[in-house]
């Protein structure tokens, strides 16, 4: 079921990437199931703004908050853009010439649209194989420099989402507007299930929701328990 201790500013990460993966990489695959994915996107688009509009309205008389905010967003972005960028860079070298299973674990359109954490961990990896490995790759100190560069930055993101967390902003819009999104996060992940398992497909629920995969960020999150409620 969905994961109750994903908070306000994950709701915007794991909504996007839900429906970005299932537009991409499920519709078309069951064409019965084809009205059903259209109407859980365009659900999870709505109650993913839904809560974005009300965090905007919660944060927009903190100045601290709205600076933190801004902070994260540049650095994201170039950490995205750099993965993408290699990857293509790898794929532009002679077939056979350079290991790409090696530097990616899955498509880098896939991982270019992880959450923070987890874009950290695939970029310490794309580093720790140009040291191994990098030898036949063109350019790798260029390379090197540049997603070091992009791995850096996202310290600054996970600092700034940090700084945010911990000055929590709460109103009965803000909460409703969560709970909503909740719901309608847990019915995608149903309908997607039953798509994948009428389709034949193998595909991990967590190429689709990015929930499933990450490591929990709410203080005192655990699988095996209830959630409460948090901001």
């Amino acid at each position: 079921m969905a994961d109750a201790y994903i908070d306000y500013d994950e709701t915007r990460i794991y909504g996007e990437y839900a429906i970005e993966q299932v537009a991409h990489h499920l519709a078309g695959r069951l064409r019965e199931f084809d009205p059903a994915l259209h109407l859980a996107v365009g659900a999870l688009r709505a109650a993913t703004d839904g809560v974005a509009q009300q965090l905007h309205q919660a944060r927009s008389g903190d100045p601290e908050l709205h600076e933190a905010t801004m902070a994260r967003e540049a650095p994201l972005a170039e950490a995205r853009e750099v993965i993408v960028r290699f990857a293509r860079h790898l794929e532009s070298h002679r077939p056979g010439s350079v290991p790409y299973g090696a530097f990616f674990v899955e498509p880098a359109s896939t991982l270019s649209q992880r959450g923070p954490q987890r874009l950290l961990a695939a970029l310490d990896h794309v580093l720790g194989s140009l040291d191994e490995l990098g030898g036949s790759v063109r350019e790798q100190g260029h390379w090197r420099d540049e997603i070091a560069r992009a791995r850096h930055g996202l310290d600054t993101v996970l600092a700034a989402d940090q700084r945010v967390r911990l000055r929590q902003v709460r109103s009965a819009g803000l909460e409703a507007a969560r709970q909503h999104w909740l719901r309608v996060y847990e019915a995608t992940k149903h309908l997607v299930a039953a798509a994948l398992a009428l389709s034949g497909s193998t595909v991990p629920m967590d190429e689709f929701f990015d929930d499933l995969a990450d490591v929990h960020h709410a203080e005192g999150a655990r699988d095996d328990e209830p959630a409460a409620d948090v901001g």
